[in-house]
């Protein structure tokens, strides 16, 4: 790339598929999630099943997380490189009918929580709509962050940027 790049714009839809790929790996299943309400921020580690750039997890409904969504929807998850800024929405019961192509996605992916869940009453299950990702890049790398805006379909690196 050279010193005298500063930013640079990037193949989106191969952006994309890189993103999709990352989120759809199973290394990947578990990962940070960050709500907040009023001015409180918690973050804590989440299992994550995707389809497409669409990340769902499930929870207590009367769970702290589904507390501050229902306050402020806007999250943001991180795993390893990848940080990821979307909107969650509640879908429902994970058992719910309307609900059963994704807790089928959790079941075929995660039998083990699937089974040891299915069982509790209250269990909601959540829906994220990423908007924004940001990834750092490899060690050995010249320093660089890749950026993706995912509503208006824009990808760019940027050198010594800091996020």
């Amino acid at each position: 790339m050279g010193e005298d790049w500063v930013r640079r714009d990037l193949d989106y839809e191969e952006k994309e598929r890189e993103l999709i790929h990352f989120l759809e790996s199973k290394d990947n299943a578990i990962m940070a999630l960050a709500t907040s309400q009023g001015n409180r921020v918690l973050a804590r580690m989440i299992l994550v099943a995707c389809s497409g750039l669409d990340i769902y997890f499930f929870t207590w409904g009367h769970s702290r997380k589904c507390e501050q969504i229902r306050e402020n929807p806007r999250v943001a998850l991180c795993k390893d490189r990848a940080q990821i800024e979307g909107v969650a929405e509640i879908l429902g019961g994970l058992f719910d009918e309307r609900n059963h192509k994704y807790t089928e996605m959790f079941r075929n992916r995660f039998p083990e929580a699937i089974e040891k869940w299915q069982d509790g009453p209250g269990m909601l299950l959540v829906k994220i709509r990423p908007t924004a990702a940001v990834i750092a890049g490899r060690p050995g790398e010249e320093p660089h962050l890749e950026f993706l805006d995912l509503e208006n379909r824009v990808a760019y690196t940027e050198r010594w940027a800091y996020y």
